[in-house]
């Protein structure tokens, strides 16, 4: 199946809601292209149409942790498609709907995403969970999973694999591995970018705001594997100028925001 064909068959999905429409789409490897081009369907939806798309994301996700996340009957018929899913295909449904769940545009309930965070293992279940809440502006997931990443030599380098991965469209984003010496460029621009956005009237200030501590993390993550700090004295700038005061943002993420500024910009 090409991009296209990938693309089609996601919107196909999210038009005529079905467990068998889903499982066509949602359980392949997707790339920042693929995304992209389905979220630019997403985003000329009405919010009545969303709000539908909303809860039957809901209901898929509820139907791939067994009933646990709603409280509403599940299908026998339908559990038992998604039950004759093997592990893989399994997990890149969770991790498409998951995704897709958190790029909505309109608020979401982060006390699904909390569960998913709490009853799945799977790292990458975990960070994508982590970043499809940032839209909520609940600190909950994206502090626990910062203190995870910080410290955990495995969730370091799973987050600059699939950052690198993702944006480098490597066919299968699982199964690359920063090897700590390819140039990481691809990872840092986007980040850098988003860091430009101080102005409350960009309409991708929130967006900004609400990836600010993320961003920060996995500029720090790629500086301290190579050892090196490549940044050019503009993009310096650019992080010292980064605004981290915003009223949706905790004491403790305003402290942590400002020892990930220091520790980028004092790195030798």
């Amino acid at each position: 199946m090409n991009e296209q064909e990938k693309i089609n068959k996601m919107i196909n999905a999210f038009k005529t809601k079905t467990i068998d429409s889903a499982l066509e789409s949602f359980s392949t490897e997707q790339n920042d292209e693929i995304t992209n081009k389905v979220r630019e369907y997403l985003d000329s939806l009405s919010e009545e149409e969303l709000l539908n798309i909303k809860h039957y994301l809901e209901s898929l996700l509820n139907y791939c942790y067994e009933g646990k996340l709603l409280d509403e009957e599940v299908n026998e018929e339908d559990k038992n498609k998604i039950e004759k899913l093997n592990e893989n295909e399994l997990f890149l449904l969770k991790e498409s709907i998951i995704y897709f769940y958190g790029r909505l545009k309109l608020p979401i309930d982060i006390s699904i995403l909390k569960k998913i965070y709490d009853i799945d293992d799977n790292k990458y279940i975990k960070l994508n969970t982590t970043f499809s809440s940032l839209q909520t502006f609940n600190e909950d997931l994206e502090l626990d999973f910062v203190n995870k990443v910080l410290s955990d030599e495995e969730y370091d380098k799973l987050v600059r694999s699939w950052t690198m991965a993702y944006f480098k469209l490597t066919p299968n984003p699982y199964d690359y591995k920063d090897n700590e010496k390819d140039d990481w460029t691809p990872a840092k621009k986007p980040r850098i970018n988003r860091l430009k956005i101080n102005d409350n009237t960009n309409p991708k200030y929130k967006k900004a705001m609400s990836f600010r501590l993320l961003d920060l993390v996995v500029l720090y993550l790629f500086i301290r594997n190579r050892k090196e700090n490549n940044l050019t004295d503009e993009e310096k700038q650019i992080i010292r100028d980064t605004n981290i005061e915003y009223e949706a943002y905790s004491e403790n993420k305003k402290k942590k925001l400002l020892e990930l500024r220091d520790l980028i910009l004092n790195y030798k």
